[in-house]
């Protein structure tokens, strides 16, 4: 009767091992095929975004002479 524990204990640990080995490859491969964020960050894209914006809203209300739009 003891054998027989330890075997299916055995059996038990191999499939759960093979288990955990399938989920970390997937993980792995999940992890690898997503593309990286890319974002602007920082002050100058957002000072560059920020003047354009300005630009655009002085153009609407014809602050400049020579503004063809």
């Amino acid at each position: 009767m003891e054998e027989n524990r330890k075997k299916t204990a055995a059996i038990a640990a191999v499939l759960y091992y093979l288990a955990a080995e399938e989920e970390a490859a997937w993980h792995e491969e999940a992890a690898a095929a997503a593309p990286p964020r890319q974002t602007p960050e920082g002050f100058w894209s957002y000072s560059g975004r920020q003047s354009q914006m300005m630009l655009r809203g002085m153009a609407e209300m014809r602050l400049f002479r020579t503004w063809r739009s």
